[in-house]
């Protein structure tokens, strides 16, 4: 007598890959070269936030533009009567609107991604994927927004007059520079989030505090001559002002530009090294 089964017991076990985390956690040499396997995760979990971001909205991403338009008008009807500022025959609106556009999309980025290890609890928990791609697809969403508002600026400085000059070649790097920026504070928000569940009350008062240490609604010329030497190692001080000497003609301040340059850097690496030692006790924590 034969059993209609006995195929299946001849065939081989399947092997499933299996990924084990533990405290010691893993090598981070491997850790990056594994980012590599998961790019279509990544690309699918970006396109699921732009959905989620602009799902059930009226305006769309018209929203991209309203966000810095709109205090560019209330720092334009307060603060330029109050400090009257010397920006080098730039107008007012038009020299915080140049700041406003890359400040708003790396504030929003940074809380976007500072809260997506909470908010995918029940992923976190089901599967195994790298998880620093969850904050860094929160940033990639973000840069939509900041497309479309670099683009109505840049329509805005040349309806001004200036034109485009050799110094445009840089704006990518600038926006590289930010996204690489907003992924690393992201990366390191999200990661003491999910540790500590008060984070998220303190951080909408450091993005303040952030903002206004940042030249964004003055310029740099309005500080002391000893202190603006510090003002590149705030990180986006440097874009700032690098986005507005590519726009407006300015000279590009180098010394300022390796400064934030150099202390991008540090936080990518503090962001990355903290990670690293909190990634095993994620699921757990969340």
């Amino acid at each position: 007598m034969t059993s209609d089964f006995a195929p299946l017991r001849q065939q081989p076990s399947a092997r499933y890959e299996r990924t084990v985390i533990d405290p010691t956690g893993v090598p981070l040499f491997r850790k990056i070269a594994e980012y590599r396997r998961y790019r279509t995760l990544f690309v699918f979990l970006a396109l699921r936030d732009i959905t989620l971001r602009y799902r059930q909205t009226l305006l769309g991403v018209l929203w991209a533009v309203l966000q810095p338009l709109l205090p560019m008008a209330i720092f334009t009807v307060v603060f330029a009567r109050v400090l009257r500022p010397a920006t080098g025959g730039i107008p007012y609106w038009l020299f915080v609107l140049a700041g406003l556009a890359p400040w708003t999309f790396f504030a929003s980025a940074i809380n976007m991604s500072a809260t997506t290890f909470i908010n995918n609890q029940g992923l976190l928990n089901k599967v195994y994927f790298p998880r620093a791609i969850l904050p860094g697809a929160a940033v990639a969403a973000c840069l939509l927004d900041w497309l479309v508002t670099g683009l109505f600026v840049l329509a805005l400085v040349a309806w001004q007059g200036y034109r485009p000059t050799a110094q445009w070649l840089l704006l990518p790097v600038i926006v590289l520079l930010t996204t690489v920026l907003a992924m690393s504070v992201g990366l390191a928000l999200a990661s003491l989030m999910a540790m500590y569940r008060d984070v998220k009350h303190v951080l909408p008062f450091l993005v303040q505090l952030w903002m206004f240490a940042t030249p964004i609604v003055y310029p740099r010329s309005l500080l002391p001559e000893r202190l603006r030497w510090a003002v590149g190692l705030n990180p986006m001080a440097g874009v700032v002002e690098a986005l507005r000497s590519c726009l407006f003609r300015t000279p590009l301040d180098w010394k300022l530009l390796s400064l934030s340059l150099l202390a991008i850097l540090l936080i990518g690496l503090a962001a990355t090294l903290l990670f690293h030692r909190l990634e095993a006790d994620l699921a757990e924590q969340v």
